[in-house]
C-alpha cells in the first residue's frame, strides 16, 4: 500500500502478491482518492488469507483486493511518496480462526 501525498491517492500493488499468473489482468495496481480530513487520513486495514481491505476516514474511501499468496504474509509495509507522512498510531489485532 502506498499513500501519494501530492496526488492524494492510496494504491495497492498486487503485481507480486503471490499467485498472479492465472489472468493477465490480475497483477495490477489499484488506486483510489483518499478524501483527507483536515489533511489527515485514518486507515483501518484488514488482511486475511486471500484479501486485503482498507477503510479510510471511517469509510469515506474503501479499497478491496484479492490476493493469493504462496506463503502467509509476515510483513506490512506502508510508505508515502510526494510528501511527508507521520504514523501517529498503529494497532495490530489477530483475527481468530474457527
Amino acid at each position: 500500500m502506498t499513500y501519494n501525498a501530492s496526488d492524494r491517492t492510496m494504491s495497492m500493488d498486487r503485481t507480486r502478491s503471490g499467485i498472479v499468473d492465472f489472468s493477465e489482468s490480475f497483477p495490477a495496481v489499484t488506486v483510489a482518492p483518499t478524501r483527507e480530513d483536515n489533511g489527515k487520513i485514518k486507515l483501518r486495514v484488514f488482511i486475511d488469507r486471500s484479501s486485503i481491505e482498507l477503510f479510510g476516514n471511517d469509510g469515506k474511501f474503501v479499497m478491496t483486493n484479492l490476493v493469493f499468496p504462496e506463503d502467509p504474509y509476515t510483513t506490512l509495509r506502508i510508505s508515502a511518496t510526494g510528501g511527508k507522512a507521520k504514523l501517529e498510531n498503529l494497532k495490530i489485532y489477530s483475527l481468530k480462526t474457527k
